[in-house]
């Protein structure tokens, strides 16, 4: 029994030593890994061209291999080989329901050998349908590997519908037609990346003029917001509507968005005089003191503020400089009115006020009365013949009081 055990070991020995033998001394399979890759930008709007940047890995960590060939269980011949990936073709499969996809056009074949531990860098220009949902999507990178195991490898790619917007924050309905009127805008981002060089700019061939045109930003960061002022200079009265655009890059991909705000343009005093004590007449050849209140009821300061008279009648001053007024400010201003060699007759007398807001230079309406210029004989043949009646009487009283007492003289 114990003769038949060691037999047994022998054999065994014997059949795994010739097993040994047909073997090759180095077993290897180099296997290629994406090993890195990133997509400029992260997120993609509908429209959107990125750049997949992909690196390609041969991840065998063996150099060479050694392959031994037996004749009658002897070697009669070695061989050694560099373990190399030879990668015949690279290309990415489309994602999508066929129509509105993510694709990527660049095919790289026959690039050649990778060698254990190397690495490749590859670059695909991956553009999706201007049409396409938003959503998350997985191109396809495929790598074919000569003799060894091929690539499939999936690449997410999220599109989004959230883009970057104006939205109106201090834009009055109404405004004024005089001077110009300071508005409020909210440049958002409601992406989850930055966008880049973000210019709001307003609408040429607008009835309402925007200063300034164009408001450059820079960057906003995700989900955030950043308020712009200009300033709105109408030149016609009713309903009419400005328009702004926002304009971004999300990569190397430019966007825009456009929003229409209505606005009504009325004739508001809120620069202007308001008339005090107007006569109703002045005597030809006369003058009158004509006082008037300048107000500023606008939100922000004026300059250079001139009371200015229109009418035929001449004034003195021929015009009033107030100089700055601030917001909700009143200052006073007189004038003598003067008829000179006006005939008599109906005659206007108004004042406008000229001023500038900002850079700008602006005119109030006129605020207006009417005067009646009137003859000098009509009042003064009155006024002469009532200090002719009473000089007569104080004539006539002395005589009598003169006769009175020169009689009382004799008397006595």
């Amino acid at each position: 029994m114990k003769h038949n055990t060691i037999k047994i070991l022998i054999l065994s020995s014997v059949l795994f030593l010739s097993l040994c033998c047909f073997l090759p001394q180095n077993l290897a399979d180099p296997t290629v890994m994406v090993t890195a890759y990133t997509l400029e930008p992260e997120i993609l709007l509908a429209g959107d061209e990125a750049v997949l940047s992909v690196t390609l890995t041969n991840t065998e960590s063996t150099a060479t291999q050694t392959n031994t060939d037996y004749v009658g269980g002897v070697p009669i011949d070695q061989t050694t080989d560099t373990i190399a990936a030879t990668l015949n073709n690279v290309w990415i499969t489309s994602d999508g329901d066929g129509s509105y996809s993510i694709k990527a056009t660049e095919n790289y074949e026959d690039i050649g050998d990778l060698s254990p531990g190397s690495s490749i860098s590859l670059t695909f220009l991956i553009e999706a349908h201007r049409n396409i949902s938003a959503g998350l999507y997985t191109p396809i990178l495929n790598v074919n590997v000569d003799q060894f195991q091929d690539v499939a490898y999936p690449i997410p790619v999220r599109i989004s519908s959230y883009s970057a917007t104006i939205l109106p924050k201090d834009v009055p309905k109404k405004i004024s037609s005089s001077g110009s009127t300071t508005i409020t805008l909210t440049a958002v981002n409601n992406r989850e990346v930055a966008v880049e060089d973000v210019t709001i700019t307003a609408e040429n061939n607008q009835s309402i003029a925007v200063s300034p045109t164009s408001t450059y930003i820079g960057t906003l960061s995700p989900e955030s917001s950043q308020d712009i002022s200009c300033s709105l200079h109408p030149s016609t009265l009713g309903e009419q509507e400005i328009s702004f655009t926002i304009s971004y890059r999300n990569g190397e991909n430019s966007h825009s968005n456009t929003i229409s705000i209505p606005i009504e343009v009325i004739e508001t005093h809120d620069v202007s005089p308001v008339l005090y004590d107007i006569p109703e007449m002045i005597y030809q050849h006369g003058s009158e003191r004509i006082t008037l209140e300048i107000y500023n009821a606008k939100s922000e300061t004026i300059t250079g503020v001139t009371v200015i008279p229109v009418t035929d009648f001449s004034t003195s001053p021929t015009e009033y400089f107030i100089g700055s007024m601030d917001s909700d400010d009143v200052f006073s201003a007189s004038f003598d009115v003067k008829t000179d060699d006006l005939e008599p007759g109906n005659y206007t007398l108004g004042f406008k006020i000229a001023f500038k807001q900002g850079n700008n230079y602006f005119e109030s309406p006129t605020i207006s009365d009417q005067i009646s210029v009137v003859k000098n004989n009509v009042g003064s043949s009155s006024d002469g013949g009532s200090i002719l009646i009473i000089i007569g009487f104080i004539i006539v009283v002395v005589v009598i009081l003169f006769f009175v007492l020169w009689k009382r003289r004799i008397i006595k």
